[in-house]
């Protein structure tokens, strides 16, 4: 089983890993494309420079000045170099491990004076352009360290104020670092409260229905009572009357098995529904690119839990069959009017087609069309429950417009 621990810091600190660890092979790489080229450049200047001055000194036949030229110039750059007259000989040369092979004829205006050979691998370049790479590798290191120190801290100390939060659901006047945590603790709190509320509804229901049948077994208990101890004879009226009681009792039986949590109406609030209906199917409407516009107000409503789901379910979903693609449904929960409008732009109804779904199940050439699926009874359930919860219900409708469906209660 996953911890929010493993999660904010394993998981975490492995991504950033891999991240880092590719941003640096990427620098290094750049940074080495970079460097080289650059390098490559500057040994060619350099090698130019050499070069010239070389020939220069060579073609005056000022071998001492040369000599000590190439001396110094070795020794600032700290490259190895070897040069050997026209004839061969040579001139100057610190190559003690006889590294260089390679010569390079040179020539002063079209005259050969002498052959050259260039090491600038061990030069003082080289060694910057080695540094510079080694520098920014432990910078880069040593910034990730401090970095992932700084994160290691942060996600420990969001670690400790998540799992306060989570030990804080449910219990009343908590204070939440996190707003969503916040919310999952106001749905649970309110859903407690719907649930305290309804099983007090069913548990007087329950004892309604005990008093109800304790009347009738009381006239039977002293009819039977009366007849043991003759002090009644048994009579076809006395009969009856016992046949009577009997039959209230199996009237109310059926009550107490029919009935269960979600068929009892209570006072509830309808946006805390609706608002987790929207955030529950919202991927089925953006399957059809639809937008959902909320302007939900607490209301608070004697409904049953299946009542309401049938009503909002019935009610929204016909939007979404009937709804164009990259469209639009509002839904409106206002107080004050105590109405409840849920309007999409789809393909309409004409004055018949209302005329006769609010008659019979029905269902319109277009609404077939549209949807295959569907048997045309959905109104009459949403009708059943208007009448149900005494309610009223109007549709207005234009034909490729879009439906607005108003839900007053009384």
């Amino acid at each position: 089983m996953n911890s929010i621990k493993h999660l904010l810091i394993t998981q975490i600190f492995k991504s950033i890993i891999i991240i880092f660890l590719s941003t640096i092979f990427l620098l290094n790489i750049t940074f080495y494309l970079f460097s080289n080229d650059q390098f490559q450049k500057e040994i060619e200047r350099q090698f130019d420079a050499l070069y010239n001055m070389t020939a220069h000194l060579s073609m005056e036949d000022n071998l001492q000045t040369l000599e000590i030229y190439l001396e110094h110039y070795s020794h600032t750059n700290e490259v190895i170099i070897h040069f050997k007259n026209d004839d061969g000989v040579s001139v100057f040369s610190n190559d003690d491990e006889h590294l260089l092979q390679r010569f390079e004829e040179v020539y002063y205006e079209d005259i050969l004076v002498g052959f050259i050979a260039v090491n600038f691998e061990s030069s003082s370049l080289s060694k910057d352009m080695l540094y510079g790479f080694i520098g920014l590798n432990l910078l880069s290191f040593t910034l990730f360290a401090l970095g992932v120190l700084i994160l290691y801290n942060f996600l420990k100390k969001e670690n400790t104020k998540i799992k306060n939060d989570l030990i804080h659901i449910g219990i009343e006047d908590s204070i939440f670092t996190y707003s969503e945590i916040r919310v999952i603790h106001e749905e649970l709190i309110s859903n407690r409260a719907q649930k305290d509320q309804q099983k007090n509804i069913y548990e007087a229901h329950i004892k309604s229905l005990a008093h109800d049948i304790k009347t009738p077994l009381s006239v039977l208990k002293i009819y039977a009572d009366s007849l043991i101890n003759d002090m009644l004879e048994p009579s076809k009226e006395i009969l009856h009357e016992i046949q009577e009681e009997v039959g209230k009792i199996s009237d109310l039986i059926p009550k107490f098995i029919e009935h269960d949590y979600n068929e009892l109406p209570y006072d509830q609030d309808i946006s805390i529904y609706i608002s987790k209906f929207v955030k529950k199917y919202r991927e089925i409407f953006d399957s059809k690119r639809i937008s959902i516009e909320t302007h939900i107000e607490p209301f608070n409503l004697n409904i049953s839990d299946k009542d309401l789901e049938r009503l909002i379910e019935h009610l929204m979903m016909n939007a979404f069959y009937y709804s164009k693609h990259h469209s639009k449904i509002k839904i409106i929960v206002d107080e004050n009017m105590r109405k409840l409008v849920i309007e999409d732009h789809g393909i309409g109804m004409s004055a018949e087609t209302i005329q006769m779904i609010m008659k019979t199940p029905y269902r319109a050439i277009e609404a077939m069309m549209m949807n295959e699926k569907g048997s045309g009874i959905g109104y009459q359930i949403i009708k059943e429950i208007i009448k149900r919860i005494g309610a009223s219900i109007h549709i207005e409708s234009e034909i490729n417009q879009g439906t607005k469906v108003s839900v007053v209660f009384l």
